[in-house]
C-alpha cells in the first residue's frame, strides 16, 4: 500500500477555503493559521539565537596590551609573550600594565640585554647576578632564555618579593620590587641613593627633581611621568575559586 504523506499546514489552508465556510470551518483555519505562524516565529528565533552564538564565539581579539607595540618589534611571536604577561598579573594579582612598564624601563622588552653599566644585571627586569641565584639559575642561562620562558622567571622574582614585603599596590611598588625591595611601601621621602655614591652614580637617572638623592618620591613622579597609562591601571582582583580554574 502506497504510504500516505502528511498534509502541510500550507496546503490544509488551501483545501479549507475551497470548502464552504462553516463557523466551525472558520474556527478551525483561524486555529491553523496561528500554529503556523507560531511555528515559523519559534524557527525564526531559533536561527536568530544561533547566529547570535556565532557572532560571540568569533569576536575580534581584545585591545593589545599596553606597549605591547613596543615590544613586538623585539619579540619573535609576541602574542604567546603578552598571553604569558597577562598570566603572569592574575597570578600574583597585579595589574598586567604594571609588568609591561616596569620590564620596558627596566630593559625595553630584550631578555638577552646586560647592563650597559657594569652591574651584571640582565634580562627582562634586569636581575642580579646575586638573584639569578637565588631563584637556581645564572645570568648566561637567563640570557640564553626566550622571553616567554624567561618570564617564569620574572613571575618566580615578584613571588619572592611578596612573600618578603607583602603584596603590590601600585606600579610604584612594582618597580621597587625590582629597583630596591626594602623602600616597597616607606615614606615618600625614604633615600634609596645619594651623591656622591657609586650606587647614585649608576642611577642619577632616576633623580628627578636633581637634588643629589634619589627617594620614593622620585621613583613615584618617574612612574607617573613615563607611564601614565600603568601608573592608573587597577588590577582585576580574583578570588582564590577563580585563580585556580
Amino acid at each position: 500500500m502506497r504510504e500516505q504523506l502528511p498534509i502541510s499546514p500550507s496546503a490544509s489552508r488551501r483545501i479549507l477555503l475551497r470548502l464552504p465556510l462553516s463557523p466551525r470551518r472558520i474556527g478551525y483555519l483561524l486555529l491553523l493559521i496561528l500554529g503556523s505562524n507560531v511555528l515559523t516565529h519559534s524557527l525564526f528565533n531559533q536561527k536568530e539565537e544561533h547566529s547570535s552564538i556565532e557572532r560571540v564565539a568569533y569576536h575580534p581579539p581584545s585591545t593589545p596590551l599596553y606597549l605591547m607595540q613596543q615590544a613586538a618589534q623585539v619579540i619573535p611571536g609576541h602574542l604567546a609573550f603578552e598571553q604569558k604577561v597577562r598570566e603572569i598579573a592574575v597570578r600574583l594579582q597585579i595589574a598586567p600594565e604594571w609588568l609591561m612598564a616596569v620590564m620596558y624601563a627596566e630593559s625595553s622588552f630584550e631578555a638577552s640585554v646586560f647592563n650597559r653599566k657594569g652591574s651584571g644585571a640582565v634580562g627582562l627586569i634586569q636581575f642580579m647576578p646575586a638573584t639569578a641565584q637565588e631563584l637556581g639559575t645564572s645570568s648566561q642561562e637567563l640570557a640564553s632564555l626566550d622571553p616567554v620562558n624567561q618570564l617564569e622567571y620574572v613571575y618566580r622574582y615578584f613571588a619572592q618579593v611578596e612573600e618578603r614585603y607583602g603584596e603590590y599596590v601600585s606600579l610604584t611598588d612594582v618597580y621597587l620590587a625590582v629597583l630596591y625591595p626594602k623602600a616597597r611601601r616607606q615614606d615618600p621621602c625614604y633615600l634609596l641613593y645619594a651623591k656622591p655614591s657609586r650606587a647614585y652614580q649608576m642611577n642619577s637617572g632616576l633623580d628627578e627633581n636633581k637634588d643629589g638623592v634619589v627617594t620614593v618620591s622620585d621613583i613615584d613622579t618617574r612612574m607617573r611621568r613615563l607611564f601614565p597609562v600603568a601608573y592608573h591601571a587597577a588590577p582585576k582582583m580574583l578570588s582564590q575559586a577563580q585563580l585556580r580554574h
